[in-house]
Formats: structure tokens, C-alpha cells, sequence
């Protein structure tokens, strides 16, 4: 199945998943409504309200705020989620706040873990994206000046 759907332009089924391939070096901050599977390296902040996926070739550095975020590659930094699980090749070296943290047998952590309710981190996912909203709309307050001939 190919990346648009029947109608011209429609994102199909299978558009909802964001890849950083291998090789691939990402810095900045990433704001997405689904998926992100990492294989190759971020460096920043990652916000979704769905799946972060770091692959044994993933690498991220930085901060994830998530539903759900599984570790089977590289992790240093801060991760909010609801769900964190650190599979057999993952590490995850920092902090992380979620309301449940899974370590499989062969997978590493380094760091404090803080154990909060669902809500709590659903509040830090949505938080960031509220404000930049606020933002948008004070800055769009002010019609932009034209120079005239």
C-alpha cells in the first residue's frame, strides 16, 4: 500500500508512523499527533500523544514527553510517559516520571525513576502545547508592516 490513500492527497493507514532512519541525525524539538519510530539519532525534545519507538540502532538524547515510550536503543535524558518500557537492548540513562516503568531482563537503567498517575503526565504532555497555542495567538494579535513604495 502506497503513502496516500484512494482519494489524491488523503493520508492513508499507513501515514501515521513518523521513521527516522538510520543515519539520520536529528536536532531540535518534534511535535507530532502519532507515532515516531527512531533508528537513527535525535538530539532535542520529542512530544507526542501516541508511541516513541527508539530501535537497537536508535539513538535520542534530550527529552520525551509520551503515551507510551519503549527504550531498545540509546536513551539519555528525561522521558514523561505513561508507559516506559526498556526492552532487552535498551539503556536508559536520566529521569524518568511515568505511572509504569518495565525493565526486560537484559535492558539497562541509570537513573531516578518517579512513579505518578496517568493524569499527571497526560497534563506535562499537553502542557508545552498550550502554551506554544498562547503564543501563536499573541503573536498573530499583531498584523505584520508592509513597506510601502
Amino acid at each position: 500500500m502506497g503513502l496516500f490513500g484512494a482519494k489524491r492527497g488523503t493520508p492513508g493507514k499507513h501515514s501515521s508512523t513518523t521513521i527516522v532512519s538510520e543515519g539520520a541525525c536529528i536536532s531540535g524539538q518534534l511535535v507530532l499527533t502519532g507515532n515516531i519510530q527512531i533508528d537513527g539519532k535525535v538530539d532535542g525534545t520529542i512530544r507526542t500523544t501516541k508511541l516513541v519507538t527508539i530501535s537497537p540502532s536508535g539513538s535520542v538524547e534530550g527529552k520525551i514527553y509520551a503515551d507510551h515510550a519503549i527504550i531498545n536503543g540509546q536513551f539519555e535524558g528525561d522521558i514523561y510517559a505513561k508507559n516506559v518500557d526498556v526492552l532487552a537492548n535498551g539503556c536508559l540513562k536520566g529521569e524518568v516520571t511515568s505511572a509504569e516503568l518495565t525493565i526486560e531482563k537484559g535492558g539497562s537503567f541509570l537513573g531516578i525513576s518517579k512513579t505518578v498517575s496517568s493524569d499527571e503526565i497526560a497534563e506535562q504532555i499537553n502542557a508545552e502545547r498550550q502554551q506554544k497555542k498562547e503564543l501563536s495567538i499573541v503573536t498573530d494579535a499583531h498584523p505584520k508592516k508592509t513597506a510601502s513604495a
